[in-house]
């Protein structure tokens, strides 16, 4: 059997065929995989950014007790440091809303392991009076589907706390 060029190269066109669409749908999912990765890493960064943000703004007011670790002994704020505590809790606020939306949409690893962080923190923070204060009088402003989720968690901790004294 003796084959011209033009039936070599449509064996080599089926060929190419066959074995190319399987290798563009192995490249596709790699692809695929790969901007998954970058999006959830790029949420991680951004949250991360944000909060090293109000991290520096809280080093910038330590008498604002508006930082991770309470003030022992808080002292009275003016009228101006009351405003400015208000604005850093919302920001908080508002970093804790932005890693709700981010992380609720994924289901993954960086999910699990991140997010179970930014809900402890969140909740503890809820325990604080300055906090509460301000959540209580601004929650309303926030995702629906956020307030809600952390005004019964708020809950269930109020009540876990309540037996606990």
């Amino acid at each position: 059997m003796e084959y011209g060029l033009s039936s070599i190269l449509e064996m080599l066109s089926y060929l190419a065929q066959i074995l190319g669409i399987p290798v563009a749908i192995l490249v596709y999912r790699r692809e695929s995989r790969r901007q998954q990765e970058d999006r959830l890493y790029g949420t991680y960064d951004a949250l991360d950014d944000k909060y090293i943000e109000l991290q520096q703004l809280c080093l910038e007011h330590p008498t604002l007790d508006v930082g991770d670790s309470a003030l022992e002994n808080p002292k009275p704020l003016s009228e101006l440091e009351e405003k400015q505590a208000e604005a850093l809790l919302l920001i908080r606020i508002s970093i804790y809303e932005r890693a709700y939306l981010m992380y609720r949409r994924h289901n993954s690893n960086v999910k699990n392991t991140q997010w179970p962080g930014w809900e402890k923190g969140t909740i503890e923070w809820a325990a604080r009076k300055n906090f509460r204060k301000i959540w209580d009088m601004y929650h309303n402003y926030f995702d629906e589907d956020f307030s809600k989720y952390y005004q019964e968690k708020f809950l269930e901790a109020d009540e876990k706390r309540s037996r606990t004294i």
